[in-house]
């Protein structure tokens, strides 16, 4: 069972519910550094929620400052998934 402690950083975010949730995952989910390379669409269905959802709180949490977005592009130049940091940890 997860300490309740694990979820703080959720709390401290100042974001809606969804916003809360989605910073939860990806910071969860992220390496040790708090990296994250993940497609809105995984993001999406693994959350049941829409693309602009999962596109309107990822802004919302950049503009917060709580994660860093990087766009990614293939070789060929075509959008690749984005590569996502998240700033605040505890």
């Amino acid at each position: 069972m997860k300490k309740l402690s694990n979820f703080a950083p959720c709390g401290e975010v100042d974001t809606t519910i969804t916003g809360k949730l989605l910073y939860l995952m990806l910071e969860e989910l992220s390496d040790p550094c708090g990296t994250i390379v993940i497609p809105h669409r995984k993001i999406s269905d693994t959350l049941r929620i829409s693309k602009g959802t999962v596109s309107r709180n990822l802004r919302r949490l950049r503009d917060g400052g709580y994660i860093e977005i990087y766009a990614r592009y293939h070789a060929e130049g075509g959008r690749a998934a984005n590569k996502y940091v998240v700033k605040v940890r505890v």
